[in-house]
């Protein structure tokens, strides 16, 4: 495949690789795609995210009970080294 790019992100791309940052422009254009592709799958999990937020119906106040169960939740998560 060929890829044509603009002289701005080829300068880019040749200062990464000086820098030292990637061995080669292959490198640093591989990773942008691998970014690109954490990028739209993050945009899809926020997405769903978000419909699941609407369809939970109407927003309600924060109450100081909600407020516990979130610390208590955290704590928990943390005694049991588990992550979001």
């Amino acid at each position: 495949m060929n890829v044509s790019l603009t002289p701005e992100m080829e300068r880019f791309l040749n200062e990464q690789v000086r820098s030292g940052r990637y061995s080669s422009k292959e490198e640093a254009l591989g990773k942008a795609v691998e970014l690109l592709k954490e990028m739209e799958e993050a945009e899809g999990r926020l997405e769903t995210l978000l419909q699941e937020a609407e369809d939970s119906g109407p927003a309600t106040e924060m109450t100081a009970q909600d407020w516990v169960d979130i610390e208590n939740e955290g704590l928990k998560r943390l005694r049991s080294g588990k992550s979001a």
